[in-house]
C-alpha cells in the first residue's frame, strides 16, 4: 500500500512539474514540445494505434489507409495540443479565455440560451474532441457553470488537482457514482448538467444505437433522465478555431423527450440523435477525435472486433 501511494505521489508530481513548466514556455514552443512528444507516442504505441486503425477501418471504410494514418497520427497531435490547454487552464483569466474561445455562428450561444427558456437545467452533452476540458471552463468564464460528471481517478493526488482544474470559473464535479439523485435535484434546481458520451459501456449500462454505421453500446443515462425530468438535452463540443490556440463552441438546438412516448423506444430514439451529433462533429474533425477508445468492444452478438 505504501509503495503504490508513493508512486502515485511522484506520478502527481512529475505531472504537476510538467505542467508549470509549459505553463512558464510561451505557447508556441509548448505546443511544439508536446506535438513532438505525441509523435514520438504514436510512433511507439502499436497497441493504441491498432485500435485507433480499427475504429477508421468501421467508420471510413472507403478511405485509403493513408488517409487513416494520417488521422491517427494528427488525433495524437491533438493530444498533445490539449495538454498544452490543460497546462493553462490554472492560470487563465476569464478576458483571456474569452478572446480565445469564441462562439460559433449559427450553432453558438443561441441555441443555449433558447434551451434555457424552459426554467429547467439542461442536461449537456459533448464529446472527446478537440480541447474538450476547455469548453466546460470557457462556458463558464461566460457566466454559465454547469456540473458535470466524472469518474474518481485513482491517484488521490491527481484527483484533488484535477478537480481543481475542472472546477474554473464556479464549475462543480459529481462523481459518477450514484449520481442520478443528485443530477435530478440539479436539473430540478435549474442547473446544467454535462456528460461525455462518446464511450463503450457494458451491455447492461446502455442500448445498442447507430454509431457509423454499426450498432455500439451507448450510455442511455442522459436520455433516461430527460423523459425522467422533461429537461432539454443539448449536444455541443468546442471545435478548432481558424488558427492554433483558437477555438469555437458549438451548441446544437436542443431537444426533449416526446411526451406519453414508450419509454425504451423513447431512450432509443434520444440516444440516436446524440450519436448523430457526435458523428456529425467528428465527419466534419475526423482528427480531433479520441480514434484509440475501443467504441465498439460491446456488440449484440459478443464478438470483440478489436480481439
Amino acid at each position: 500500500m505504501f509503495l503504490k501511494r508513493f508512486k502515485s505521489l511522484i506520478l502527481y508530481l512529475m505531472v504537476r512539474l510538467s505542467f508549470t513548466f509549459l505553463r512558464a514556455m510561451p505557447r508556441p514552443l509548448a505546443h511544439s514540445i508536446c506535438r513532438s512528444i505525441a509523435i514520438l507516442i504514436w510512433r511507439m504505441d502499436s497497441k493504441h494505434r491498432s485500435i485507433g486503425m480499427k475504429n477508421l477501418s468501421i467508420a471510413f471504410p472507403q478511405r485509403s489507409v493513408g488517409w487513416k494514418n494520417k488521422v491517427l497520427r494528427d488525433s495524437f497531435l491533438n493530444l498533445g495540443e490539449l495538454t498544452v490547454e490543460l497546462s493553462r487552464i490554472p492560470g487563465l483569466r476569464r478576458s483571456e479565455v474569452c478572446k480565445r474561445v469564441m462562439y460559433e455562428e449559427g450553432y453558438g450561444l443561441d441555441n443555449y440560451l433558447r434551451a434555457r427558456d424552459s426554467g429547467m437545467g439542461v442536461l449537456f452533452v459533448t464529446a472527446h474532441v478537440s480541447a474538450w476540458e476547455l469548453l466546460p471552463a470557457a462556458h463558464a468564464a461566460r457566466g454559465y457553470p454547469l456540473s458535470f460528471l466524472v469518474r474518481r481517478l485513482d491517484n488521490i493526488w491527481l484527483d484533488r488537482w484535477s478537480k481543481k482544474i475542472r472546477c474554473k470559473f464556479g464549475n462543480k464535479i459529481v462523481d459518477k457514482r450514484r449520481s442520478i439523485r443528485k443530477v435530478i435535484s440539479l436539473i430540478r434546481r435549474g442547473e446544467d448538467v454535462g456528460f461525455l458520451l462518446d464511450q463503450n459501456v457494458m451491455e447492461h449500462e446502455g442500448v445498442y444505437v447507430p454509431f457509423f454505421g454499426r450498432m455500439a453500446s451507448t450510455s442511455s443515462t442522459v436520455a433516461a433522465l430527460a423523459i425522467r425530468t422533461g429537461a432539454p438535452v443539448v449536444v455541443g463540443f468546442i471545435c478548432p478555431g481558424p488558427k492554433l490556440g483558437l477555438f469555437k463552441i458549438r451548441f446544437y438546438p436542443a431537444f426533449r423527450a416526446q411526451e406519453k412516448a414508450e419509454m425504451s423506444s423513447e431512450i432509443l430514439r434520444l440516444t440516436t440523435l446524440i450519436n448523430q451529433r457526435i458523428e456529425e462533429v467528428i465527419q466534419e474533425f475526423p482528427a480531433r477525435w479520441l480514434w484509440c477508445h475501443r467504441r465498439f468492444q460491446t456488440q449484440p452478438d459478443g464478438i470483440n472486433p478489436y480481439s
